[in-house]
């Protein structure tokens, strides 16, 4: 069963292939101790789902609007992996200049026919499909334009097929001037798409919480992580890390036995609501940056269970990043969401004896699930769809990914952008990019970078993206805790 990826833009491009290098590496660790067998088939089946079996290249379409960035991960990866990128890429000259307008607009609509026969091309290469893993930026101008008008035509392209999402946020304090409208604009466009019109589920990273695990990690911490630099390359691993924990083959019966084969499709199905809630995010523990860390590591399975509950109920995207003074009889300020959905995959050491241990599902989310009088579609079940490998992952004993639509924390002192920034909800990013752009767009500001590039009317176009980001928050904000 196999998964094709898209990658857009400078970003799109680099953390997709981090994923790969990620996914290969860890299928071919001579260090994990298993079984003849259960090693050769855990092997073939992650290998067969993201590459090809008999000459190694990725299941893999690349898009930019420049051709560096392309050749520079192509010689990388020639250079330094075993596999390499198929003959599928599409470059254009001229960039798209950090500008949503001139992505979406001309260089989406000039390439959507020749991405679309790639695309084609790398499908019908797969005996059976999975789905499709979208990769995107939503702050420069290739990733939020090129590809959101990518992704709201793959319906058309490639229709049946289930597609992810994975769009990462800027970070707060950017570069790019015009970042926050760049932002707004894909979100808008994305989200107001109908079903069968765009991505069945969109998955968020967040550069600064990123950030901030990243620094900790590579520095202490009692230290302030935002002051920290810490190289793009380390915030890719962490992202490849938490998406390949989660599509890594695994076994959903007691001592392991058949490895599931859909495992993209599964997960968009576990999480899956009415199109208004398919907003995603995954959660890992623990994530050691160092491979001494990863040999000396000593989490047990209570314990990363613990961790994981306050995980679902903080928000956080890592287990040091949690607050631990908060709990449900306590939120101190917050508001908390409730959990719409989840998904759950153990890797390691003892894995599969726990999918059976129903008393420790009950417990990790006991009071956090949405209250099933208020639910108008299916029910979320108390036990989830978990699944479980006795191989250790990338270097890690023992690890937990937890997969969730809805849950973390609102701030509850109001809607500024300190408010937003203290929230772990995943509306906090469209809350915190709207206030932004909002206050751009009320006094006019980088409006004419918009109209040069043919948006006739931006003004009624980006209150149409507020629109759509504004029933999207409102929607969540309504869900009622059990």
């Amino acid at each position: 069963m196999s998964v094709v990826c898209l990658h857009v833009g400078q970003c799109g491009n680099q953390v997709g292939t981090e994923l790969f290098r990620t996914i290969y590496n860890d299928s071919c660790d001579v260090h994990v101790m298993q079984k003849s067998q259960t090693r050769s088939d855990f092997v073939f089946e992650s290998l067969e789902t993201f590459f090809y079996k008999h000459d190694e290249e990725a299941r893999c379409v690349q898009v930019d609007m420049e051709e560096k960035v392309i050749r520079q991960i192509n010689v990388e990866t020639e250079r330094n992996c075993t596999w390499r990128y198929p003959p599928s890429s599409f470059c254009a000259k001229r960039g798209s200049g950090n500008n949503w307008a001139l992505g979406y607009l001309l260089n989406g609509p000039s390439c959507v026919d020749a991405v679309g026969d790639k695309l084609m091309t790398e499908l019908e290469k797969c005996d059976m499909v999975d789905g499709l893993i979208a990769a995107m930026s939503l702050a420069g101008g290739t990733g939020s334009g090129v590809g959101t008008y990518l992704l709201r035509h793959l319906g058309d392209l490639c229709p049946k097929v289930p597609v992810l999402a994975q769009l990462v946020w800027p970070y707060r304090r950017g570069e790019v001037s015009i970042q926050a409208y760049n932002a707004v604009l894909s979100a808008g466009h994305l989200l107001a798409t109908g079903p069968g019109e765009g991505p069945d589920g969109i998955l968020f990273h967040e550069n600064d919480l990123l950030h901030q695990a990243c620094a900790r990690r590579l520095i202490g911490r009692d230290t302030d992580s935002q002051n920290v630099p810490v190289p793009i390359s380390e915030l890719n691993r962490l992202m490849a890390h938490q998406l390949g924990g989660m599509l890594q083959p695994y076994s959903e019966t007691l001592h392991g036995g058949r490895l599931r084969r859909r495992r993209l499709s599964r997960l968009l199905f576990d999480l899956a609501g009415p199109s208004d809630f398919r907003l995603y995010q995954i959660r890992c523990l623990p994530y050691h940056l160092r491979n001494e860390m990863k040999r000396f590591a000593t989490e047990t399975w209570p314990q990363l269970f613990r961790h994981g509950r306050q995980l679902l109920l903080t928000g956080a995207c890592v287990d040091d990043s949690m607050n631990w003074s908060v709990s449900l009889n306590s939120l101190r300020g917050y508001q908390r969401q409730p959990l719409l959905a989840y998904s759950a995959v153990l890797r390691g050491d003892g894995a599969s004896e726990l999918l059976s241990d129903n008393q420790t599902w009950l417990d990790l989310t006991s009071g956090l699930l949405q209250d099933a009088s208020s639910r108008t579609w299916r029910d979320c079940p108390k036990m989830p769809s978990a699944g479980a490998c006795g191989r250790a992952f990338n270097g890690h004993p023992r690890s937990l990914f937890l997969a969730t639509s809805g849950g973390g924390l609102v701030s509850a002192s109001g809607q500024d952008d300190e408010a937003n920034a203290a929230s772990s909800d995943v509306c906090a990013p469209l809350r915190l990019v709207r206030s932004r752009a909002w206050r751009l767009f009320t006094s006019s500001a980088y409006l004419h970078q918009y109209t040069q590039f043919g948006l006739e009317d931006p003004r009624q176009t980006f209150l149409d993206a507020f629109a759509a980001i504004e029933q999207t928050i409102h929607v969540y904000s309504q869900l009622r805790t059990s």
